[in-house]
């Protein structure tokens, strides 16, 4: 998935920002309502999950791959970052160690980043809550990595709560959840998304009239369809 190098700092191009038109397409759409459309990208929610109640955010996915506890790469890449990046970071399976807290997410709020995601603990989620940064993660810890020496990658493909994150891909957060887009789908997938938004806000005004959610969906079709009563089963 990447290529690391022993006492190097793997580092590729920043990738090209996300389409605006796209972005403005899903300026109304829920993570769960492309939920209704795909069940591929979802990181694991059991792991991921937020650290403040009500955000939202999307983005183009810039990559960190940190295997060791070594986080000098993501203070580099706080720099780096531009307005509605989303950082993506693959802590390689540690659950021990935060890799991101106040000061990081003060940094990363300075250059404009959406949001983070992190597959493993974060610290001083108080801090982070002032910066007004939303993140993502797997959980807190007070235990943090140092600047230890040359190990991780920045802006190749990462594993992020098990799914596969590519640079330039376009990453949706709400409380549902986190979604991966590939960059390849985003456009298809925003317009069909939006299309489901709208629907759903329709049946909402049509339900407060009286109509019923089964009339609306087919439920009540399908159910009459294949509906047998109990003495049939008997």
């Amino acid at each position: 998935m990447f290529e690391h190098m022993e006492n190097r700092y793997t580092v590729a191009p920043m990738p090209t920002p996300i389409d605006m038109g796209i972005l403005s397409t899903l300026s109304g759409v829920s993570v769960a309502t492309v939920g209704h459309l795909t069940w591929s990208g979802f990181l694991d929610h059991s792991r991921i999950t937020p650290r403040q109640i009500g955000k939202r955010i999307m983005g183009t996915a810039v990559t960190l791959h940190l295997p060791t506890p070594d986080s000098t790469l993501l203070h580099h890449a706080a720099g780096r970052v531009r307005p509605g990046d989303v950082v993506v970071i693959d802590r390689a399976g540690d659950q021990r160690l935060a890799c991101l807290g106040g000061n990081v997410a003060f940094a990363l709020v300075q250059s404009g980043a959406a949001g983070a995601i992190v597959d493993g603990p974060i610290c001083d989620p108080d801090e982070i809550r002032e910066h007004d940064f939303p993140v993502w993660s797997h959980g807190v810890s007070p235990i943090t990595t140092r600047r230890t020496g040359p190990a991780g990658c920045l802006n190749l493909p990462v594993s992020c709560g098990g799914v596969t994150v590519h640079p330039g891909d376009l990453i949706m957060a709400d409380e549902s959840g986190v979604i991966c887009i590939p960059r390849a789908e985003a456009a298809t997938l925003a317009q069909a998304a939006a299309a489901k938004e709208a629907t759903s806000t329709r049946r909402r005004a049509e339900m407060q009239q009286g109509a019923t959610l089964g009339a609306l969906s087919g439920a009540d079709d399908l159910v009459a369809k294949y509906a047998i009563s109990p003495e049939a089963q008997s």
